[in-house]
């Protein structure tokens, strides 16, 4: 695997990397969600084609008969009210076992980038699992600085988010 071209999601794209997004919740020990066909649905439906709740750039192989994607990051605009102005918020990037290595992640991490230029944006945030080594090595080499922001991430979610909503008055 020497080629590969990153291109932002099309119509289709999404649920065609449905098993490669699922590959990546495995990965991380992530229940699917619901099942495969509606997950694809979903995907499809929320994404850059459909609602554009999220967008997506896919790191494709390319194939006579169909071409293989070998990552993804996907991600959504952000309004920083800091520098009065969007950012990007990386929420997943993933890059199949057998690509790593290959520089797919840094190509998607570079188009990323290159997208917020683009679009005057003034940064890329993301956060990282604190026990995915490998993941944390791959982005210190990206952004080396990253610790000195001092920031702890948070996450309301399920019943804790339902508890915190019925305290409003």
């Amino acid at each position: 695997m020497t080629a590969f071209q990153i291109v932002p999601a099309g119509p289709g794209d999404m649920a065609k990397i449905a098993p490669l997004v699922a590959e990546m919740l495995a990965f991380y020990g992530t229940p699917m969600p619901v099942g495969q066909a509606e997950f694809a649905t979903i995907l499809e439906q929320d994404g850059p084609a459909g609602a554009g709740k999220y967008d997506c750039l896919i790191a494709w192989a390319p194939s006579e008969e169909q071409p293989t994607a070998l990552g993804f990051a996907m991600y959504s605009t952000v309004y920083e009210a800091a520098f009065v102005g969007d950012g990007i918020f990386l929420r997943d990037i993933y890059v199949t076992q057998e690509a790593r290595g290959k520089r797919v992640g840094k190509a998607l991490m570079t188009h990323l980038a290159q997208t917020c230029l683009d679009q005057g944006y003034r940064r890329i945030d993301w956060h990282a699992d604190r026990l995915d080594l490998h993941a944390r090595a791959f982005y210190e080499l990206i952004a080396p600085d990253s610790f000195k922001l001092n920031r702890l991430s948070y996450r309301v979610e399920g019943d804790a988010l339902k508890a915190l909503a019925s305290h409003l008055i």
